[in-house]
């Protein structure tokens, strides 16, 4: 049995505006009707794997357990006090499956990456089982499909009774190198590790024993926290490195297993092209979208019209408060582009117009001087805080569900095409007791709008 590990704590600005920091890359749905995250999650369900152990930040832990909780995947999900990088968050898996099974192996996978092929990778995540057996720490080297210069290498050497010895890490070459290195055999490094979590350990301490140290500490004083494993502060005085770094160009024992499946980790808007299915024009359009004399690129729609003219190779990407035109060949660039925009202070870097609450969502439809317009939705079976402004009055119109709405000591079922006033100063909450999901329109009036004018009285998710 292998515990996978899932790495879900990236912030993932190489695909905006459609990934920020609120809502990062690994979380929506840029393939498909599922999250990059859900579809890692459902590769390591069942078949040789055990009950996974996901790694996250505290902003992502309820859209974390709404995605695992869609697909029907049980999870431990164990939650940084602050992100130092893979080596530690790793580290801590290791630790935590030792609790579960002191001679258990453990497969880590970061949660954004594309794998085309669910039986190719199970076969080769148990061939890298076996190959950690011999006490070695495995990664997979992907077989090049291009001379790729976003990803770093690894240079095979001899062979083993499983896989092969890591002969060198290479980092992201330029055309040329890449070009060189595919001819010489080199393999794409996939980031994707095995190991035995006690041989990881051990090595992992000689390496680096103050931050194994640290992490030991922080697991040791880890709380339970409604669904999710918070690590104690201790995890804080772990050097921040990447698992690279820290351990596998150190070790000697480490090998690689050669794959060849489909694989991409879905670093800019280009690689998301190449892994999409395109038209005979070699475009990929999603959403409400007309292309006219269009070739070679990729164009997404969110909600409303996009149209595209005469263009070769270039990326449109519309989202309801920003738009990103560029081309697909300058597609790295966009990391940068957020980077500039978040120094900048715009919000658009940072949080998308719709934005996630462990009870659904709610955007900003409207807002002027003394009113905001929100557009509210509620998840079947949970309900919004106690809570009351001192600022602002409310007026909900319910147009979608049927909602059960508290204002002060009355309680109130509010169909489609119903309202209800809240005024300023009321201890209110909305609950969902439906089935299907509550929509409904806010009108919020008053001197002060913003999202700190909530006194929450009492809360489901422990925010009060």
């Amino acid at each position: 049995m292998i515990i996978p590990v899932i790495l879900c704590g990236g912030s993932g600005t190489r695909l905006w505006p459609l990934s920020r920091k609120s809502y990062p890359k690994q979380l929506v749905d840029a393939l498909g009707p599922l999250s990059l995250f859900q579809e890692t999650a459902s590769r390591a369900a069942g078949g040789p794997f055990g009950k996974p152990i996901v790694i996250a930040g505290d902003d992502y832990r309820f859209l974390i357990a709404e995605q695992l909780k869609t697909k029907g995947i049980e999870a431990d999900i164990v939650l940084e006090p602050e992100g130092r990088d893979t080596f530690p968050a790793i580290v801590a898996a290791a630790v935590l499956a030792t609790k579960r099974s002191p001679e258990a192996s453990v497969l880590v996978m970061p949660s954004d990456h594309v794998i085309a092929d669910t039986v190719a990778f199970q076969a080769a995540a148990e061939e890298a089982g076996r190959a950690a057996e011999a006490g070695d720490i495995v990664t997979f080297g992907i077989a090049p499909t291009r001379p790729a210069t976003e990803y770093g290498y690894i240079r095979p050497g001899e062979s083993l009774a499983v896989g092969k010895r890591i002969e060198t890490f290479l980092e992201k070459p330029d055309a040329g190198t890449a070009k060189r290195l595919i001819e010489e055999g080199c393999l794409w490094n996939s980031g994707l590790f095995c190991f035995k979590a006690g041989a990881l350990l051990t090595a992992a301490e000689a390496l680096n024993g103050d931050s194994v140290a640290a992490v030991r500490a922080g697991v040791a004083e880890i709380k339970s926290d409604l669904d999710y494993l918070r690590l104690g502060e201790s995890f804080r005085k772990a050097r921040k490195i990447s698992f690279d770094y820290a351990v596998m160009e150190q070790l000697a024992d480490r090998a690689v297993i050669p794959v060849s499946f489909p694989w991409s980790d879905v670093g800019d808007w280009r690689e998301l092209w190449n892994m999409s299915l395109q038209d005979a024009d070699g475009n990929v359009a999603v959403g409400d979208v007309r292309l006219q004399g269009v070739t070679g690129s990729y164009v997404r729609a969110s909600g409303r019209l996009v149209c595209v003219l005469g263009l070769e190779g270039v990326a449109v990407i519309d989202t309801p408060d920003a738009v990103l035109v560029a081309a697909l060949d300058k597609a790295q660039q966009v990391k940068a582009l957020a980077q500039s925009l978040d120094r900048e202070g715009r919000e658009e870097a940072k949080v998308h117009s719709r934005v996630y609450r462990p009870w659904g969502w709610y955007q900003t439809v409207d807002l002027g001087g003394r009113f905001r317009v929100k557009r509210i939705g509620v998840t079947p079976g949970r309900q919004l805080s106690l809570q009351k402004h001192f600022h602002r009055a409310e007026h909900w119109v319910v147009v979608q569900g049927t909602a059960e709405v508290r204002v002060d000591d009355k309680v109130s079922i509010v169909r489609e095409n119903e309202s209800v006033f809240i005024p300023m100063g009321s201890v209110h909450r909305l609950t969902n007791p439906g089935r299907i999901p509550v929509e409904l329109i806010e009108v919020q009036t008053g001197a002060y709008l913003e999202e700190d004018d909530i006194v929450r009285l009492q809360d489901d998710f422990g925010r009060a």
